[in-house]
């Protein structure tokens, strides 16, 4: 468990008066904010009615959803804590995560990241794009209008049913659409706007299948999630 700094301990202390929460719980919530670097909470304490997920901008998530009152105070206390993380930097004394991957410098600073197992993730709210790192391997997808809060589970050791939880719910990797990496990516000669960018479609198109396969081949997908995935794909053509 990751210590609290000297002057976080104060802080706590001031929070749980004025939040009306118990110092315990607060020091739970900074633990997972500061864990979330400002930007997300996924916390499991009694007094936050258990399990919940909190994202900066207003998303929250608990486990009594219609308690509408819980819901404000634990918001209004995870804004505050996430005010003081940007101000001050760092709450805790933890280590930096060992083995974090570095991620690509052109998709920005990541709005929510995590791990399970050895798989790494790093969501980009101003990009759409979810990137993952698992043994090595970088793969990149378009989130569309989904807001990454944290991984749901891994089911399944055989396929890696790898499922993300968003605003809407809880969301398969197999309907999300990998894409290329910009920076290894070489860009072909104009030979006219229509017909190029039909070509760069069709390219694009034909890359994602590729990449659903070595998804499939890898076990991250089941062959029932890469023939409906292609299916979708190939109908854009």
């Amino acid at each position: 468990m990751s210590r609290l700094k000297p002057h976080t301990e104060q802080i706590a202390a001031d929070l749980a008066q004025r939040h009306g929460f118990s110092r315990d719980a607060v020091r739970h919530m900074i633990r997972t904010v500061d864990a979330g670097w400002g930007g997300m909470a996924a916390f499991d304490h009694p007094e936050f009615g258990g399990p919940g997920q909190w994202m900066q901008g207003g998303m929250i998530m608990l486990s009594e959803p219609f308690n509408h009152s819980l819901r404000a105070r634990v918001d209004a206390l995870c804004s505050e804590i996430a005010g003081v993380y940007a101000a001050d930097g760092p709450l805790t004394e933890r280590s930096p995560q060992a083995g974090a991957p570095a991620w690509p410098e052109y998709l920005g600073t990541p709005t929510a990241t995590g791990s399970q197992g050895d798989l790494h993730y790093a969501w980009f709210a101003d990009q759409h794009r979810l990137a993952l790192m698992r043994h090595g391997q970088l793969q990149i997808f378009d989130t569309g209008d989904h807001r990454i809060t944290g991984v749901a589970q891994q089911q399944g050791h055989s396929h890696g049913n790898i499922q993300f939880t968003s605003q809407n719910g809880t969301i398969d990797l197999a309907s999300l659409t990998p894409i290329d990496n910009p920076t290894t990516k070489t860009d072909e000669p104009s030979t006219g706007p229509s017909s190029s960018s039909n070509r760069r479609g069709g390219d694009d198109i034909i890359a994602a299948i590729e990449r659903l396969g070595e998804l499939r081949e890898r076990g991250l997908l089941t062959e029932d999630e890469f023939k409906a995935k292609k299916t979708e794909l190939l109908s854009r053509l």
